[in-house]
């Protein structure tokens, strides 16, 4: 029974509802919660670090599933007091799942020595989920603004164009690679393996892209700048993107004019498909065959 009657004064000092006493200061749940997830997340952090190999993969792991859970419970309504917090599970949720797919690439050699065709597609694939988890995050952040990064299925002429373009540019990658690059001596497996992990490697690579430069990017620039500044500006830096790009691969300064200017060239294109679409799908499928006439020649090289 409450020792104090109705209108008598408590002893100043006291804790106000809601307050926890840590070391005798006054903190309120909601920065007591914060904080203590976020030093969970760092001892999961320090301890992927910490360790190597399959050992650093299972704690990312753990803390992966440790995030989710406690988001689920939270949304259900199992841990009524910590519904507020839905979002901050997300948020810990998406740096832990970035850790794991990293010790995962780790794990499997991708990030130091992986060499011939897993190099590029490994690393295609992990950049691809990587900006899966970091969109999400973000639109996490923005309360769910998905409609505004053209991610919609747009005009049927543009996807159509788009489908069109991209079988053109695998049919003359493979008819490149087989009459100017020996592919007849390399064999129907060998043929097939290489226009496989060119595929995989070109759509997911085109697709990161264009959701970070056409997607993201110029859908942020649009209503700021206007439409053809927008464009113009999203291009340059998308030509910077890919020139940096190439020169941390192949090291060859040379290059680096060349690709800032067929990069921006290229970007300004997908942009406009992309501003009168509203749509990137028709970018991704048209940039995906621009990466399949590059990408070939590199991997058979590779391989």
């Amino acid at each position: 029974m409450n020792s104090y009657r109705k209108g008598t004064r408590k002893p100043r000092g006291g804790l106000s509802l809601g307050e926890i006493n840590v070391g005798g200061l006054k903190v309120s749940p909601a920065l007591a919660v914060s904080v203590l997830l976020g030093a969970l997340y760092s001892l999961f952090l320090l301890g992927s670090r910490l360790e190597t190999g399959l050992d650093a993969f299972v704690l990312s792991i753990f803390s992966v599933l440790s995030f989710a859970a406690f988001g689920y419970l939270a949304r259900r309504g199992s841990l009524i007091g910590l519904k507020p917090f839905v979002l901050l599970f997300d948020a810990f949720l998406a740096l832990s799942t970035l850790t794991c797919l990293w010790e995962l690439a780790a794990f499997m050699g991708m990030t130091t020595g992986a060499s011939g065709l897993l190099r590029p597609v490994g690393m295609s694939i992990i950049f691809f989920l990587l900006s899966v988890v970091a969109v999400y995050a973000l639109l996490l952040y923005e309360n769910g603004r998905h409609k505004d990064i053209f991610l919609a299925k747009g005009n049927k002429s543009y996807l159509i164009s788009g489908t069109i373009g991209l079988i053109i540019c695998i049919l003359f990658a493979i008819a490149a690679l087989y009459f100017l690059f020996g592919g007849a001596s390399m064999g129907v497996e060998k043929m097939a393996y290489i226009t496989g992990a060119a595929l995989i490697f070109s759509l997911l690579g085109a697709a990161y892209e264009e959701t970070w430069f056409r997607g993201l990017l110029l859908s942020r620039l649009l209503p700021l700048i206007g439409e053809k500044s927008a464009i113009i500006l999203q291009a340059a830096i998308f030509g910077i993107f890919e020139a940096t790009t190439v020169y941390y691969i192949s090291s060859q300064i040379i290059y680096v004019p060349m690709l800032f200017i067929i990069g921006s060239i290229l970007g300004y294109y997908w942009g406009r498909m992309t501003a009168k679409d509203r749509s990137i799908i028709g970018a991704v499928l048209i940039h995906a065959g621009f990466y399949m006439l590059i990408s070939m020649p590199m991997l058979a090289g590779m391989a």
